[in-house]
């Protein structure tokens, strides 16, 4: 099973297409969506939502995989390459997409087992989930041969 964290109120923007990618992942992935903090200022913020990820991420053993600019990249081949070997290890993984004010890795880095970027540019955290999912289907498309990944 594959779990994907994020800090979010609505996917306003995106729902049609993050809900039509989760109704055809429907038995191998779920979202948690987090509720965000909406007040104090931006430092009170980041280490108020970090505290509550860093809660929510201790009470599992999942292989813990955090998104964050700066780090690893894939394609496409590689990432369903990544997918299958830690579920192999783990069975389970959670990916954990910042949210409008990031997170404050140092507050969580005995948490994360790897960092992954899903590109050199940012986007916004809604657009990482949508992203993210059309990944994890190409992966279950690679894993069987299937004419969506050619």
């Amino acid at each position: 099973m594959i779990k994907i964290i994020s800090f979010v109120d609505s996917f306003k923007h995106f729902e049609t297409p993050i809900n039509e990618y989760l109704k055809r992942l429907q038995k191998e992935v779920f979202l948690v969506k987090l509720k965000p903090v909406n007040k104090g200022s931006i430092p009170e913020i980041v280490k108020a939502e970090t505290q509550v990820l860093k809660e929510t991420l201790s009470k599992t053993k999942w292989y813990k995989v955090l998104l964050y600019i700066d780090s690893k990249q894939f394609d496409s081949i590689s990432f369903a390459d990544f997918i299958e070997k830690n579920r192999d290890l783990y069975s389970d993984i959670v990916f954990i997409i910042g949210w409008a004010y990031w997170v404050d890795f140092e507050l969580i880095k005995n948490e994360i087992d790897f960092k992954l970027s899903l590109s050199p540019m940012t986007f916004p955290h809604i657009m990482a989930i949508l992203l993210l999912l059309e990944q994890i289907y190409r992966w279950i498309s690679i894993k069987k041969w299937s004419e969506y990944h050619h």
